[in-house]
């Protein structure tokens, strides 16, 4: 009974961690844009370049180091990748589990696992985003700060919370409001019992480990002679990208809807709500603890730090998953509790984990079923990855040693095809103008021109956000009404138009994606 207990549990955060890369199989579908980038960021790493320097992204470099771990295991394929999301994904839902099941109960873990998992499910999409691999060390920080309640000498736990979320921050600056909620209930809680020493201990022991990581990092990079470019890039720059937006307020609820995580995401502000109204109550007792002052102010700090850039893409909610998973196990735990007046952690008994964790197996299987599908004929068909059209012409019609630009810039038909880009700042027609400068744009034109690409892929009719570099297709862009003023159009595009339309010839068009052709 007891390896039952802990096996099944085990089983169903697999089976959910599976669930929530279902889109991510490499055997269905092709990466997504900013996974397709990531997927060519780790290739080029293992072909000898630098992040920064050979080729540009506003991202902290954890993100290309772990594609290049991806690819390097799978020797180039996709699977590599997919098997390092998964352990990732697993290792997150298996410590908070652990964590929450140890202070809450079980049943409360096993709970806010489950919503987490659907949440995640609905944020990750296509997967491979900053936000993903951040959740893993994230919960390990968070992990060590509850066991840091519990015990008097913390201050390796402090040290191992502030190096957790530098490892997080080193993916993207936003995914730490587990640290800022942290710190800023060390001082809530300190200052309302007037302990401002351990305040001070605690958020200096804590910065410490912060600084850590990030100095190996900026170490490794000045070592190379990029450490400047590294700091511009994935701090500076994100200043004025944040900047350049502009925002509402009604912006901040933007995680609640059809493009974050929907009842998920309601469901946990009402779980958070009912902390509030618990922890102002323990307040006016004077009964608050640290852990009260962070569950108070934790989520709020989350729903901003997602909305900074003013951009509501799906994928930026993926950083609310350990939130939803504390605060919907905190509730069930409640909940327990106000129903059968004593603990969940008390009053949950063996026999309910094994039933609870098959009853979830089962009910997952049949609320998306299409995805098990999806995996049974993966492995009936031995794996493989996904052909994309595109990619397989451009691989068949060029050389290896042949560049290719993506003018929309699908960086995974560069991954896909092995063909390198020759521009640097490979995101260039998709900067806000506020936020490029000068100098990447003329490094752009310099590129273009001075090592010509044998092949041009032209897919800006795809999504309509840029214009084409075919003069016909432009006109045509430009005549339908509304869509030009949409449009990121910079000073030196008309440049490249002209370079394109005197030194490439048009070859064919596929899957709506125009493919120029170097003229001889």
């Amino acid at each position: 009974m007891k390896f039952i207990r802990r096996v099944l549990p085990c089983l169903f955060l697999a089976a959910l961690t599976a669930l929530t890369l279902d889109l991510a199989n490499p055997h269905f579908d092709k990466p997504a844009r900013d996974g397709g980038f990531f997927l060519y960021a780790g290739q080029q790493i293992l072909d000898g370049k630098l992040p920064y320097r050979d080729f540009w992204d506003s991202k902290g470099p954890g993100i290309f180091y772990v594609n290049a771990l991806g690819v390097g295991l799978g020797g180039g394929s996709r699977w590599g990748l997919w098997a390092v999301e998964f352990l990732c994904l697993f290792a997150m839902f298996w410590i908070l589990y652990k964590a929450l099941a140890k202070r809450w109960g079980e049943g409360a873990a096993l709970f806010g696992a489950a919503l987490g998992g659907w949440g995640l499910r609905a944020t990750l999409g296509y997967g491979n985003y900053t936000e993903e691999y951040a959740l893993l060390f994230n919960a390990a920080g968070l992990a060590l700060f509850l066991s840091a309640l519990d015990e008097k000498k913390t201050a390796w736990k402090y040290f191992g919370v502030g190096a957790c979320f530098a490892l997080s921050f080193s993916f993207r600056a936003n995914n730490i409001g587990g640290l800022f909620a942290i710190l800023g209930a060390a001082f809530l809680f300190d200052l309302f019992k007037r302990n401002f020493a351990d305040a001070i201990k605690n958020a200096l022991i804590t910065l410490t480990g912060f600084a850590a990581p990030l100095l190996l990092w900026t170490l490794y990079f000045a070592l190379r002679g990029a450490a400047h470019e590294m700091f511009y890039a994935a701090i500076l720059f994100n200043f004025s990208y944040a900047a350049a937006q502009e925002r509402e307020w009604l912006d901040l609820f933007g995680g609640f809807g059809k493009y974050g995580m929907g009842w998920v995401g309601w469901l946990t502000l009402a779980a958070w709500l009912l902390v509030v109204f618990r922890v102002l109550s323990n307040f006016a007792q004077r009964k608050a603890t640290r852990l009260d002052a962070f569950l108070l102010i934790w989520f709020p700090i989350e729903i901003l730090l997602s909305n900074l850039s003013g951009r509501n893409f799906t994928h930026y909610y993926a950083s609310w998953i350990p939130a939803v998973i504390f605060y919907c196990a905190l509730a069930f735990a409640d909940l327990w509790r106000w129903a059968f007046h004593v603990p969940a952690r008390e009053g949950w008994t063996g026999a309910m984990t094994v039933a609870a964790s098959l009853t979830l197996l089962v009910v997952f299987f049949l609320v998306a079923p299409s995805a098990w599908t999806r995996y049974a004929q993966t492995i009936r068909s031995g794996g493989g990855e996904y052909a994309d059209p595109v990619a397989d012409y451009v691989r068949e019609h060029s050389q290896p040693e042949d560049a290719l630009l993506t003018w929309y810039p699908e960086m995974g038909v560069n991954f896909m095809s092995r063909r390198v880009s020759p521009v640097k700042y490979l995101y260039y027609p998709l900067f806000l103008g506020a936020s490029l400068t000068t100098d990447i744009e003329e490094s752009y034109f310099a590129d273009l021109t001075r090592r010509p690409p044998e092949l041009i892929l032209d897919c800006a009719r795809s999504v309509d956000a840029i214009p084409s570099l075919d003069l016909a297709t432009r006109e045509e862009q430009f005549s339908t009404p509304g869509l030009k003023r949409k449009m990121y159009i910079h000073p030196r595009m008309n440049d490249i138009f002209d370079f394109v339309e005197a030194r490439y010839a048009l070859e064919t068009t596929l899957d709506s994606c125009l493919i120029f052709r170097l003229k001889k």
